[in-house]
This record gives structure tokens, C-alpha cells and sequence, in this order.
């Protein structure tokens, strides 16, 4: 489990000026939607307009807690409610009536997903989308692909949508580097990617590699799965001949040269919204070795 969001988000929202402040993401098996709504619109109020709710389906925060994610269609009814509620004060939630007894203002909804049915329903309903890989230039045409067909289902298109794109970029001496310093995210990553599904994920998945995928996830300790320090998944994967394969579609590392081109590609596929997570033990260090591939964009 990780600390509170909101308690960060509090103190984000009152001491930046411009930033976008919001969940990334949340999950509805852990909030009744008031409480998400009111929450969420507390923040809205103290950052001046800058909040949104990004939500998904749910992975580790629900398997901890010893109940499954969430289906697409609950999915859906939550995160209308908590933007019903926001935006409009009472919302239906489950065949009962919801209010909000206090002067709150709307909060843009982001759909979190990677597969092609959830990148769909952000397209459909979300004000904006979070893509959850984008490291490659085929990943991010596939998401693009099924965020205009969901925006199309509602005479939108995908200019229309808020599209933002999960990018992990790790500037470091080399790409081995990179790999054996984000391993434990990369496990944990191909852990919840391929739960559920392999094969609608935007890469190929040949048999071998399916059942190597499997045998995985079969040793694979959740209890390690934010550990920097820990190994055993990592190593899983090496003994499994998976690591370069995982890496090559999910981590953009490496010297700073190699990254920024890696990066160009993305922004000529149509990325324009990079985020950018932050899993090691000190983020300000990493995030603070990232100012050169901004200013090169900026």
C-alpha cells in the first residue's frame, strides 16, 4: 500500500501554481464514489482548477486487499457518478440517488488503461485518457488507434480527448544500466500488464513467450514488486529470457542522446502529454536528471 494521494496532492496544489494535480491513477474498490468526489473536488477548490480524476479499473491496490478489479461497466458507472457529482451535485450510483451538500465545481475524468476495450471507453466517455505504455512508437499508434474509435462512439475524435501517456524514461551511462535499476518496476509492470490478458496489448506474443509470461507470473512474489533493492523478480525474468524483450516495450533508458531520440519518435507518433512515474528511492534526484530531455522539447 502507498500513502494517502491526497494528503500529496494537498500540498501540491498549495505550493505549485501550474501543475495538473490528480490521482495516476485511482481505483474504485477502495472509495465509496462521494467520498472520491468530495475529495477530489476539495482538491479542485484549493488548486484553483487545476485537478482531474484519473481512474482505472484496478490491479494491485485491489488484489491487496483481496478483491478483484473492478468490470469496464462498474467502471464506468463509478467514474460517471464521481464526474456527476462534481459537476452537477447529485449523481445515481447503483440504483441510488447521491448528492453533494456543498458548492463544488467540475473535475475532468481520465480514463486509465492499456488494453484496447478501456482505451475505447476513455475515448468514449473520459475528458481525458491515460495510456498506460507508451514507449514505443507502435504502442502509441495502437492507443491512439482505440482512443479515436471510443471518441468516434461519441461524435468525438480523439483531439477532442486529453490524451496522456505513461512513458518510464531513466537517463543513465546505458541501456543495461537502466534495465538492472528499474528491474523490480519492469517485473512488476509485465506482472499486472499480462494478468489478464497477453495478446491485445499492441506487441506480438508468440507462444514461447506466452508461456514463459506465465511462468512468471506464477513465481511471482507481489510482496517484492516496489522493492528497488529486491531482485527475485528480476531475476525471474532472466532466467526466463524475458528481461530484453519487457524492457525494449517498456522502458525508455539509456545515455541522454539515445533517450531524447527515443523520445522524438514518441512526439512524431502524437505524443504530447508525457507522464513520467517516478519509482525509485530518491524522485527528485531522478526527476531532477530528466531537465535535459525537457529543455530539449521545450
Amino acid at each position: 500500500m502507498w500513502p494517502d494521494p491526497y494528503i500529496g496532492m494537498t500540498l501540491a496544489a498549495t505550493h505549485t501554481t501550474h501543475s495538473r494535480i490528480g490521482p495516476m491513477v485511482t481505483v474504485p474498490v477502495t472509495r465509496h464514489p462521494t467520498v472520491a468526489a468530495s475529495a477530489i473536488a476539495g482538491i479542485q477548490r484549493i488548486s484553483n482548477g487545476r485537478a482531474f480524476f484519473g481512474i482505472g479499473p484496478g490491479d494491485s491496490a485491489a488484489y491487496s486487499i483481496g478483491v478483484p478489479s473492478v468490470r469496464m461497466a462498474q467502471l464506468e458507472e463509478y467514474a460517471t457518478c464521481v464526474r456527476d457529482l462534481c459537476a452537477k451535485h447529485h449523481a445515481v450510483y447503483q440504483d441510488r440517488e447521491l448528492s453533494m451538500n456543498w458548492d463544488t465545481d467540475p473535475v475532468p475524468v481520465w480514463i486509465a488503461g492499456d488494453g484496447p476495450k478501456m482505451l475505447e471507453m476513455g475515448g468514449r466517455i473520459g475528458d481525458g485518457v491515460i495510456v498506460g505504455n507508451a514507449a514505443t512508437p507502435e504502442l502509441v499508434a495502437f492507443a491512439r488507434e482505440h482512443i479515436g474509435i471510443g471518441a468516434a462512439q461519441s461524435g468525438r475524435s480523439i483531439d477532442d480527448v486529453d490524451a496522456w501517456y505513461m512513458v518510464r524514461i531513466h537517463i543513465t551511462d546505458s541501456v543495461e544500466q537502466g534495465i538492472e535499476e528499474l528491474g523490480f518496476y519492469l517485473a512488476s509492470y509485465a506482472n499486472v500488464r499480462f494478468r489478464k490478458s497477453m495478446y491485445d496489448k499492441g506487441v506480438t506474443v508468440t507462444d514461447d513467450i506466452a508461456e514463459r509470461l506465465r511462468a512468471f507470473r506464477d513465481a511471482f512474489d507481489g510482496r517484492q514488486a516496489y522493492d528497488a533493492g529486491n531482485r527475485h523478480n528480476l531475476d525471474l525474468l532472466d532466467r526466463l529470457g524475458l528481461t530484453r524483450w519487457l524492457a525494449d516495450q517498456f522502458l525508455v533508458t539509456g545515455p541522454l542522446d539515445e533517450v531524447i531520440a527515443r523520445v522524438q519518435a514518441l512526439v512524431d507518433a502524437g505524443v504530447h502529454n508525457f507522464v513520467v512515474p517516478q519509482m525509485l528511492p530518491d524522485p527528485v534526484a531522478t526527476t531532477r536528471k530528466l531537465a535535459p530531455v525537457i529543455a530539449a522539447f521545450a
